[in-house]
């Protein structure tokens, strides 16, 4: 009876540690909440265990307020203890437009059958305090002539 007993709590507790690691999540974060107009902020989204990584839609961030300033994105997979997580990430950095109460809208993406949806963000743009640098996208920001150079090594094991 005791090992009938102790195989159905490993059947059990592996059904549910499986369940447990395919739970799909995509959700938006932003770096802040609050922030000076022509400073950036960084927004990422995430699909967290999503089948089959989609495309999620496009964003008008002029109509939301902002101005897109790059994008990137990265994608991860983890295998612990045999358990195996992936998650992608889209990310933006942008700046509002004008001084308000923007939102950053809701996404989509597409994840096997089902689309997923994400909650909008209100970002507060308050207005740039004097002597606060702001940025210019097509500008790029130059380096002191007396600073050296960074050099990255490269350590091959």
């Amino acid at each position: 009876m005791r090992n009938v007993l102790f195989i159905f709590t490993l059947v059990v507790l592996n059904v549910l540690s499986a369940t447990a690691q395919d739970e799909t999540r995509f959700y938006c974060k932003a770096s802040a909440t609050e922030v000076a107009v022509g400073e950036s902020i960084k927004v990422s989204f995430v699909l967290e265990n999503g089948k089959g990584n989609g495309r999620i839609s496009p964003i008008d961030w002029e109509t939301a307020g902002f101005m897109v300033l790059g994008t990137s994105q990265s994608s991860n997979i983890s295998i612990n203890n045999g358990q195996t997580s992936a998650s992608a990430s889209y990310h933006y950095t942008v700046t509002p437009i004008a001084e308000g109460t923007w939102t950053i809208p809701s996404a989509s993406i597409k994840n096997g059958e089902e689309e997923l949806h994400t909650e909008p963000i209100e970002i507060q743009a308050v207005p740039n305090p004097d002597g606060t640098r702001q940025i210019n996208p097509r500008s790029t920001p130059e380096r002191p002539k007396d600073e050296p150079r960074k050099r990255l090594k490269t350590i091959r094991m």
